[in-house]
């Protein structure tokens, strides 16, 4: 026996020359023209004409679509999780929409959600007294069957899962990003409705068992949701520029992990602290993706951005289909320097000096992002600017290659050799004359940003660290 949520059945009536794909639910009035669906039916409207073409028809709660012409008629059922779809060229991504019992979707996102700490990577909190009779207000509708805009997930999939994506049909897309690690999962858009379901759901079980929409939007970059994200939210209440990218940090640091060999990220939940050159604290690394966008070493990233020329630059950037890709190389050259600089070691004993062994350099973030921000104003130029594709590629496989040679010379040098090289007395003694009227950070992002220029400028042909370090 076909049940009423099975696909629709097409007839042919020879009778009449017509062909009907007819619903074998109950019988149910258009929502538009009162046309009724019935079993073996043709739609007709009371008046005895055909259903206008896209009138909605409803039954059991479960959306249907009418089309008619004057030879056939065909009825498309939308139940369960059914999908539209469009791609996104501008920076090849896979927006799909679909529909999915409450439950289903509050179980998809349970890690990130909880991830991200509820909703504090997304707005603060609402506490305000009118805020939180706001959300009183959602989640008593929402119990009452109100029916919420969609939530937007994020997915970034691996090389091989992205290129079926297209090919996937629609009972395949929810199976696709179930098979997903969680990690890979974000709430782009919708955590203060997400925040609300949950509670609906915890108050009355019935909700869960409703449908709701939600739109993924499916890349193979990290980039790509976070500049779609950027759009999404330009001209509502701002959010800060490292809240945004935060939403979806951990497919970032996925990426950049998989693309930058010798990289060892570190979590702040793990409690271990570097002890080699190539480790970094994955927070350290939002703030080094935030300035290689924005091509500046100093931005504010935990207050509201009021800069708007900042967001836009980083906008500009993260719209690139090679952004990821030429990040990932910046952090490249930061992890290769950084293990190179390691190779200098000696006892510490009671020395009290900052800058003391070779991996202290890059222990420190204004070095980190001294040395990142560099590299994106050499590869892009500096903020406002825009370079072609091109010339971004021929500048950055030059820094590659400069820094191959410096490896090479490296590699001849004893420890005590790398020692020489990095002229940390010197390194000493210059920060330590830092500017006047600045803040610590900001002057020693300022101080690394130069030293790290002239490293670029002379393709890292330099005897020793002694010209970076006085350049400030």
């Amino acid at each position: 026996m076909v049940g009423q949520y099975e696909a629709a059945v097409a007839l042919t009536m020879s009778a009449s020359g017509l062909r009907a794909d007819t619903w074998l639910g109950d019988a149910k009035d258009c929502t538009r023209c009162n046309a009724v669906v019935g079993l073996g039916q043709i739609v007709r409207s009371p008046l005895g004409r055909r259903i206008a073409d896209n009138h909605r028809i409803t039954s059991l709660g479960v959306d249907i679509l009418a089309t008619a012409t004057k030879k056939s008629h065909n009825v498309i059922r939308r139940s369960g999780a059914t999908a539209d779809r469009l791609h996104d060229a501008r920076v090849d991504c896979h927006s799909i929409m679909t529909t999915m019992p409450t439950e289903d979707y509050l179980v998809l996102v349970e890690q990130a959600y909880q991830n991200r700490g509820g909703i504090d990577f997304q707005r603060e909190k609402l506490r305000t007294t009118s805020a939180i009779r706001i959300r009183r207000r959602m989640v008593a509708d929402i119990v009452q069957g109100a029916v919420l805009p969609p939530v937007v997930v994020g997915v970034v999939l691996n090389h091989d899962h992205f290129a079926s994506v297209s090919r996937v049909t629609a009972k395949g897309v929810l199976p696709l990003v179930r098979a997903q690690e969680a990690d890979r999962i974000s709430i782009i858009d919708g955590m203060q409705r997400t925040t609300a379901l949950r509670e609906a759901v915890s108050s009355d079980d019935a909700v869960g068992k409703r449908p709701m929409r939600v739109e993924f939007w499916i890349s193979e970059s990290t980039n790509s949701l976070i500049y779609r994200m950027l759009v999404l939210n330009t001209g509502q209440v701002p959010w800060n520029l490292r809240s945004q990218v935060e939403v979806v940090f951990r497919s970032l640091i996925l990426e950049v992990e998989e693309a930058v060999d010798g990289l060892e990220v570190l979590q702040l939940a793990d409690g271990r602290r570097r002890s080699k050159g190539g480790q970094f604290q994955a927070n350290e690394l939002v703030e080094l993706f935030l300035v290689f966008g924005a091509r500046k070493e100093k931005i504010d990233i935990r207050e509201r951005l009021a800069d708007e020329f900042t967001k836009l630059d980083f906008m500009e950037a993260a719209s690139d289909k090679d952004f990821a890709k030429h990040f990932s190389l910046a952090l490249e050259v930061l992890v290769r320097l950084d293990v190179l600089f390691d190779k200098f070691k000696k006892p510490r004993g009671n020395s009290d000096l900052r800058f003391f062994l070779g991996k202290d350099v890059f222990a420190s973030q204004p070095a980190c992002v001294g040395l990142i921000t560099a590299i994106a104003t050499e590869v892009f130029g500096r903020p406002g600017m825009s370079r072609p594709a091109v010339e971004q590629n021929k500048r950055l496989d030059k820094v590659m290659r400069g820094l191959a040679k410096l490896e090479r010379k490296l590699a001849r040098l004893t420890s005590d050799g790398v020692g020489e090289f990095l002229g940390l007395q010197t390194l000493n003694e210059a920060i330590a004359r830092g500017k006047s009227g600045l803040s610590v950070g900001d002057m020693e992002r300022e101080f690394f940003l130069k030293g790290f220029q002239v490293l670029l400028e002379e393709d890292f042909n330099v005897s020793d660290m002694t010209p970076c370090w006085r350049a400030y």
